[in-house]
């Protein structure tokens, strides 16, 4: 019999031979079964036959540690700019580092004296060693068990390597070799076999997220990619993701990509995600209020334009946030420069506005009102009513849709059934007339400017201002439904009739979606919800592409959030809350998200299709100017240093009264 010892360069130059396993594992290993005898791993040495464990220590065969390690030369970091993006290759690894504002990346070989060692050894070939930790127990489809190896994880977690000090942590990533290829996984979960005594077993739970090559000269891995061909065997050694590894887990891979941060716990493996998955399969932004929603969207939208300054994007803002954000390269539109013609409705849409949820007569009312849309339109194309599609965005008077409604009032004999006519005539003169709704009724949008207003909400072009910020702060509540669903459908329905034309893909933000899309119940079957729902469903094949930002995912549509290809998950209190994102992401990020009421400011859970594996972030900080409006008022330092005065009401209330912010 003999006994393998690992041995690992420490910081201060020494070497140190890993016990055997045998308290964990037993003889034949794992429940009785033969662990077999593993090929040496790179600085391990074959300790004699006729030495054991009961040997005592001064009979042991001394080790040979005479010849010195070998260290490759550390690859030096490329530089990535400002904005996140690449300086360089970006399936290069090694190009995917800390940009120029967060903490510098650290010299392999300055390790020893950050740590005051001195000594001078080379600490590259400790940063690629490959160290166990463990054993696999029990495989299934969608993960592992695993036993650990005390002595030789609480050794990993002294040694000053980022990818191996957070070894067994939640969320910290192993790996397992299978023949040519490294299966990776991350910790969900970790239990104690005997909770009685500190001498009992540690196990753990290991999600699998995918599997990577091994290198040619087999001291690296590449190509990672999502799931697993094969599947680990009990009782196969479980080692440590090094610093190297995160780094090939998480780079760009080639496709265009934008960094918003560090993979935890590093401070130098940046993150990636994947604009055209992100995009093209949608994105939500979620967690509780205060953690950071708004500024992680901002991040986000910044990274985007600075990678594609020539999108094209919309927000829809119902608390005036994010103009502040956008400054320099958006365009802000309310109520005071919006121009939304009212003929720019559908008929759904006219219904909502002009008839709302009223069920007394409401049947009638809507025929009413289809009979005499459809003549009003027809009227300014010179058409016969039979044939105006009056879903169309054809311009028409308001007073030929009164007159058609009076006209069809005319024809009736019986005065009880005219109630319907003066309540539907009634409405439209009411909102024709009311100034908050002029940007929807005003004079002058009667002219047919469909050309300029899409060309302006949607930047086409953009004329360096990408984006647009919709206020909907102003908006009357019992419209701001309304405008939502036509934006949103305009944005859909010009991408549906220019596809296979010179369409551009468009991307829409909607903060507060569990206000417009929410989950069954009252107001369900609104316009808004019908839209955006169609949009999460049946928006990638024609380019338009949905962000969903909220602060209750509970309370969001399930069939919509599920369409969501990439979440980003910040801290989260609600256990609702929890259950519901954790149920619409893959086994894989379960055990990640486990951890989101832990998570510190700026921090979030990246999963799905826009990132390589599941992965905690730590943001990049946003500079000043490019944040949104929605930090809290500092209640201590406005009580604490000034008196009010009588002035300052009398300006709020003028503004008030005004209606101008």
């Amino acid at each position: 019999m003999s006994i393998r010892t690992g041995i690992t360069p420490r910081l201060s130059g020494k070497v140190r031979a890993k016990p055997a396993r045998r308290e964990l594992f037993g003889e034949k290993g794992i429940e009785g079964g033969s662990l077999g005898s593993p090929p040496l791993m790179e600085g391990q040495v074959e300790v004699p036959s006729d030495t054991s464990m009961s040997t005592p220590a001064a009979d042991r065969a001394p080790l040979d540690l005479a010849a010195p390690l070998e260290s490759p030369e550390p690859a030096e970091d490329t530089p990535v700019t400002q904005s996140g993006h690449f300086a360089t290759d970006p399936s290069d690894p090694s190009s995917f580092l800390d940009e120029d504002t967060a903490t510098p990346p650290i010299d392999p070989t300055e390790i020893d004296n950050l740590n005051g060692s001195g000594d001078g050894i080379d600490m590259s070939e400790f940063f690629d060693s490959d160290q166990e930790i463990g054993r696999v127990s029990d495989v299934s489809g969608s993960g592992c068990t695993f036993l650990f190896d005390k002595e030789a994880l609480d050794a990993a977690q002294t040694e000053g390597e980022l990818g191996l000090t957070q070894s067994g942590q939640l969320g910290s990533y192993l790996k397992v070799r299978i023949g040519d290829r490294w299966a990776f996984g991350v910790v969900s979960s970790l239990t104690r076999s005997d909770r009685s005594s500190d001498e009992g077993a540690l196990s753990g739970v290991l999600d699998f997220v995918g599997e990577a090559d091994t290198s040619a000269d087999g001291t690296s891995i590449s190509k990672f990619q999502r799931g697993l061909t094969k599947f680990p065997m009990p009782g196969q050694k479980l080692i440590s993701a090094t610093l190297t590894d995160l780094k090939t887990l998480f780079a760009p891979d080639g496709r265009a990509a934008v960094s918003i941060g560090t993979v935890h716990p590093t401070d130098i493996v940046r993150a990636a995600i994947f604009m055209d998955s992100m995009l093209s399969k949608h994105f939500a932004i979620l967690g509780s209020t205060g953690s950071g929603k708004s500024c992680t969207t901002a991040l986000v939208m910044h990274r985007l334009l600075a990678e594609a300054p020539f999108g094209h994007a919309l927000i829809l803002d119902p608390h005036n946030e994010y103009g502040a954000a956008f400054r320099e390269r958006g365009v802000c539109f309310s109520v005071e420069n919006l121009q939304l013609p009212y003929w720019m409705m559908n008929l759904e849409e006219h219904i909502e506005v002009f008839i709302g949820g009223r069920s007394e007569e409401r049947e009638l009312e809507v025929d009413i009102l289809k009979r005499a849309l459809a003549v009003a339109r027809a009227k300014s194309r010179g058409t016969d009513p039979q044939k105006v599609n009056i879903d169309a965005p054809t311009p028409y008077l308001i007073g030929d849709l009164l007159s058609a409604i009076q006209k069809d009032m005319g024809k009736l004999e019986k005065p009880e059934k005219l109630v319907p006519f003066l309540r539907l005539r009634n409405k439209i003169e009411e909102l024709k007339n009311d100034p908050r709704y002029s940007f929807m009724f005003g004079g002058l949008m009667v002219q047919d400017q469909l050309v300029d207003i899409i060309s302006n909400i949607f930047r086409i072009p953009g004329d360096g201002k990408p984006i647009s910020i919709l206020d909907l702060s102003g908006v009357p509540s019992d419209i701001v439904d309304v405008v939502i669903a036509l934006l949103a459908r305009l944005a859909f329905d010009f991408a549906v009739w220019g596809r296979g034309r010179s369409s551009r893909p468009m991307l829409l933000v909607c903060e507060e979606a569990h206000r417009y899309v929410p989950e069954e119940g009252p107001g369900a079957t609104r316009s808004a919800k019908k839209v955006l729902d169609r949009i999460a469903k049946e928006g990638r094949k024609y380019g338009v592409s949905l962000g969903l930002v909220s602060q209750r995912p509970a309370d969001l549509s399930e069939s919509v959030l599920s369409q969501c290809g990439t979440i980003i998950s910040m801290r989260m209190n609600n256990e609702r809350d929890r259950r519901f994102v954790e149920s619409a992401l893959p086994d894989a990020a379960r055990g990640l998200l486990k951890v989101l009421p832990a998570l510190r400011n700026r921090e979030c859970i990246v999963s799905g299709e826009g990132v390589s594996a599941p992965v905690r972030v730590m943001l990049d900080h946003l500079p000043q100017e490019e944040r949104p409006s929605s930090d809290d008022p500092s209640f201590s330092e406005v009580w604490g240093n000034s008196e009010s005065s009588i002035k300052d009401v009398e300006d709020i209330i003028g503004a008030w009264r005004a209606q101008k912010r």
